[in-house]
This record gives C-alpha cells, sequence and structure tokens, in this order.
C-alpha cells in the first residue's frame, strides 16, 4: 500500500474549530479598514522576481535565503510573494491609482511564503494583512498609520499595547549613520556571530537586528545623532503626533525593518504581556519604493500583521 500522501513541512490545514476565529480577525480587520476609509484589493500571490529584489533588497535575508522562486515555462523567474507591501506599490503605480486622490487608501490579505525555520506561529505559507497609504509623506500619515494598527489591535482584545518606534533615516543621511555603526562594529568585531559579520559587510543596519549579540548591540550608537534635519523634525512630529493622541511609546534605537524600502519611520505595535513574542504587528515608511521598482516618487506608509502571530497573542490573552 502506498504511503500517505501529507502535508509538506512548514504549512498546515486551517480546519473547522480555527476557521471561524480567522473569519472573526478578518471581520473586525475590514470594519477597521472601512472606519479608515482603506479600499480593499486582492494582488496575485505571485510576482516577478524583480520585484522582491529590487524592492526589498538582494541583499536581505528574505531575497537571500527565504524566497520560493522558479522559473516559468516561458524562462521568467517567478516568486511566490513574500511581503504584500511591494505587489500594493507595483499595483498602485501599473493601476494609475494615484491619479484620483491622495493619500491611497489599501489593504488586503492573504498567503505569503517564505522558506524558514517553522516554529511556533511560523510557517513557511503564512497569511497576513497589509494596510498602505500611498502619496502623502506628511509625519501625520504615519501617526495615522500607527493609529490604526493599534485600533485594530485593541478591538481584537489585545490588552497592554505599546507602540515602539525609530527612525532609519533616508538616502541623505543614512549613509553618515552607516560608517558611525560600521566603526564601532569593526571595534567590536571579535565579538560578532557569523551572521552579524555577514550582515556587516552587506547591510550593517540589519546588525542591530542580532538576537545572540546582546552587548554589542545595546552598545551601538544611534541613529539619532546621524539625522538629517528633514528625518530628524520628521521624527519629532511623528512622536509628538501619538503623544497628542495620548498613545503610549517607546524610542528603541535597535528597531530595523528586515527589508531595504523603509526611510524615516519604523514602528512595531507590541502586547507588553508575551516578551519575545510581544510584537502583533509592524511597519514604517518607504519614500522609494516605487522608484526602486521603476516608478515615479511615491511616498508610502504601511504595516502588516500575522494572522497566526495575532491569534497567538489573542489566545494568549483570552480574548
Amino acid at each position: 500500500m502506498a504511503e500517505n500522501v501529507k502535508a509538506p513541512r512548514g504549512v498546515r490545514d486551517i480546519l473547522p474549530d480555527e476557521s471561524w476565529k480567522w473569519a472573526y480577525v478578518l471581520g473586525r480587520t475590514r470594519q477597521t479598514a472601512e472606519a479608515f476609509h482603506y479600499s480593499e484589493v486582492h494582488l496575485p500571490v505571485f510576482e516577478h522576481t524583480e520585484l522582491f529584489a529590487r524592492g526589498v533588497g538582494d541583499t536581505t535575508d528574505i531575497v537571500e535565503k527565504e524566497m520560493y522562486t522558479f522559473t516559468d515555462k516561458g524562462g521568467r523567474s517567478i516568486t511566490l510573494r513574500p511581503e504584500l507591501t511591494a505587489g500594493m506599490v507595483r499595483s498602485y503605480v501599473e493601476n494609475g491609482l494615484g491619479s484620483s486622490s491622495s493619500p491611497v487608501k489599501l489593504w488586503g490579505y492573504g498567503p505569503m511564503f517564505r522558506y524558514d525555520r517553522p516554529q511556533k506561529g511560523r510557517y513557511r505559507q503564512f497569511w497576513q494583512i497589509d494596510f498602505e497609504q500611498l502619496g502623502s509623506d506628511s509625519p501625520l500619515t504615519d501617526v495615522e498609520v500607527i493609529m490604526t494598527a493599534v485600533d485594530l489591535s485593541a478591538d481584537l482584545g489585545m490588552k497592554n499595547l505599546e507602540v515602539v518606534v525609530n527612525s532609519v533615516g533616508c538616502p541623505a543621511c543614512r549613509p553618515v549613520y552607516r560608517k558611525v555603526l560600521l566603526d564601532y562594529l569593526e571595534s567590536r568585531r571579535s565579538e560578532l556571530c557569523e551572521t552579524c559579520l555577514s550582515r556587516m559587510e552587506r547591510n550593517p543596519l540589519r546588525v542591530l537586528d542580532c538576537k545572540t549579540d546582546h552587548e554589542v548591540v545595546a552598545g551601538a550608537p544611534a541613529i539619532f545623532d546621524s539625522l538629517c534635519s528633514e528625518c530628524a523634525d520628521h521624527f519629532a512630529a511623528v512622536k509628538e503626533g501619538l503623544a497628542r493622541l495620548g498613545v503610549p511609546y517607546s524610542t528603541d534605537k535597535t528597531l530595523v525593518r528586515g527589508l531595504d524600502y523603509y526611510t524615516k519611520t519604523a514602528f512595531e505595535v507590541k502586547s507588553g504581556d508575551l516578551g519575545a513574542q510581544s510584537a502583533v504587528c509592524g511597519g514604517g515608511r518607504y519614500d522609494n519604493l516605487s522608484e526602486a521598482i521603476g516608478g515615479p516618487h511615491v511616498p508610502g506608509v504601511g504595516f502588516a500583521a500575522g494572522l497566526d502571530r495575532m491569534r497567538l497573542v489573542m489566545g494568549e490573552q483570552g480574548c
């Protein structure tokens, strides 16, 4: 008798005893999207590989190690989407969505694909919710997007929410910080893990995301002293906006996103009860992503939340 065929490692079935919970989360998400005037879109689950190599960054872990890429019968390199923002921007540009009004607010959800070590709350096929605002460079847009993420989390019953923010600068000032950071990392080279040594050569800001070299990361210089006046003013306005709205927040100089397209604001929304698993969603600003994929200058800001992570947090808190 032939052996039973089972699902590949790192994927799972969403069965009836859980699927209703997903439907509940998506229903609440749709209500939040409508309250903040976001329009729903559904994008392809695969795109040309170039979209992610140019948009996400060819030195990121996602592009180098985690993408499911194949050559189709026409000889084209195709990739199952590892995230949704690049596809959102591609769709915005390709379909001329910015011709009517600005900013354009879009949201969507669906499966993403990354080859990663499976663990609790992390799968090789995973579902994400994604919110994006395109066409505005105002720091108040950042504040509104962060508030959308906070309101969604609170509406789902998550407790002790806190916003963590940082600025990752822009192409004008990031090279200044990159040199300062590289000088520091060189002085601590012998203490760095192999992963950080590799990141240091290609994308030193990613060293700040290391979960192993805690002492080195803690002692790293902060980017705040290297920001240009535009980025510094933008960051100050975001923090002032959050304070005026009474949103609890803190700054974290080590908060960087794993994708190259981020500029200026980076943020996470955390639930304070869950330790290392406390982040429920994250995002930031990406003013140069459209140009990176061959489009016009289109400033943007958004966030994504994994359905598995959200359900994990809600379950831990009895939601």
